[in-house]
């Protein structure tokens, strides 16, 4: 039997907000890692690093003018929230989510 549309319509908002508030989490190769919040210009974003990795994950809504360079805020936000500078030909991603190596003075 298959649940009826008033099931379906009442458990879609409970996983809509499961998957929302999971948006900022690091990747599972990413457990356990740092995390700060860092806002560039228009843009905010979750940085975690562990090791000499980081992910910068874009919270907020941007589109039109105000997206654009997002990628290049992403790169700023990761070596802002990390102290770190970007290993040259290591950022990679998207919009929503940017990867990139880092070299440290530390080891943290």
């Amino acid at each position: 039997m298959m649940p009826s549309n008033a099931a379906m319509k009442a458990a879609f908002f409970p996983c809509l907000v499961a998957a929302l508030a999971a948006c900022d989490a690091p990747s599972p190769n990413m457990r356990g890692a740092l995390t700060r919040e860092v806002t560039v210009g228009p843009s905010t974003f979750t940085v975690h690093r562990l090791g000499d990795r980081a992910e910068a994950v874009r919270t907020n809504f941007e589109m039109g003018r105000k997206a654009r360079g997002i990628m290049a805020r992403g790169y700023q936000a990761i070596e802002l929230a990390t102290g770190c500078q970007v290993v040259p030909g290591s950022f990679t991603g998207d919009p929503a989510l940017m990867k990139a190596r880092i070299a440290c003075d530390d080891v943290s």
